[in-house]
């Protein structure tokens, strides 16, 4: 079994408004659980914060993008000293 781990995207709900979480727990990478949320939560456009989780429910990564398409950047990495 591969550790695959879990993604935590952040997001803001555009009609009730707020701060929503999606959990994307069956991909591998990050551009394919934004790829997943487009898909099952798509159709409005968001600043989004991803941050990955290991196996272990260690936090390993944090990107931050400026919508659903934009560009990722990392903020976090847990291999920084």
């Amino acid at each position: 079994m591969l550790d695959e781990g879990c993604f935590k995207i952040f997001y803001r709900e555009p009609i009730n408004g707020g701060a929503r979480t999606f959990i994307s727990a069956s991909t591998a990478t990050l551009m394919d659980a934004v790829a997943e949320f487009n898909l099952l939560k798509g159709g409005f456009h968001t600043p989004l914060t991803v941050e990955r989780f290991g196996i272990d429910g260690i936090r390993t990564h944090r990107w931050n993008m400026d919508g659903r398409y934009g560009v990722p950047r990392c903020t976090y990495s847990g291999d920084k000293a």
